[in-house]
């Protein structure tokens, strides 16, 4: 019994890290993990509000995520998949320089290079990550109470 608490547990936070994701349905995950735990153990161990609680978290968290989104980005300049690509493009290049020509000389080489040409946009970009930083905050706060309620009914 204590290694299906596990695994299931242990399902439930790789939901919750899926959250961060915007293409990763973590409270889908969430939600899978508590109904084949309370297959397993027995469905009356839930009360009738603790699946429509889930259901409802998962669907704000899953549907309300997407609209705000939407809402939040669809004036921007930029788009968010290029606002997403720039942020991880631009770390990833700064690291390698800094790995190839230490850290002084390769961060400023990267800026050299690659900053001119960024900079005019970072005001938009920097935008955009935010309003994508608060929609997978929305949804990492669905997940993390959702694993709250089954746990307490797990112990």
């Amino acid at each position: 019994m204590l290694i299906i608490k596990f695994i299931i547990i242990l399902t439930m936070l790789i939901g919750l890290l899926c959250t961060l994701a915007p293409r990763l349905y973590g409270t889908v995950i969430i939600l899978a993990a508590a109904g084949i735990y309370a297959i397993i153990i027995g469905v009356e161990i839930f009360p009738i509000w603790v699946p429509a609680s889930l259901l409802l978290l998962s669907l704000a968290a899953e549907a309300g995520a997407n609209w705000l989104r939407h809402y939040l980005t669809r004036h921007s300049a930029a788009s968010r998949v290029y606002c997403i690509n720039t942020f991880v493009c631009n770390t990833a290049g700064i690291v390698v320089a800094d790995a190839l020509l230490g850290s002084v000389i390769g961060l400023t080489a990267w800026e050299l290079l690659v900053g001119k040409n960024l900079f005019p946009r970072v005001d938009n970009i920097s935008q955009v990550l935010v309003r994508l930083i608060v929609t997978a905050v929305l949804r990492l706060c669905c997940g993390f109470l959702m694993i709250i309620i089954v746990v307490m009914y797990m112990m």
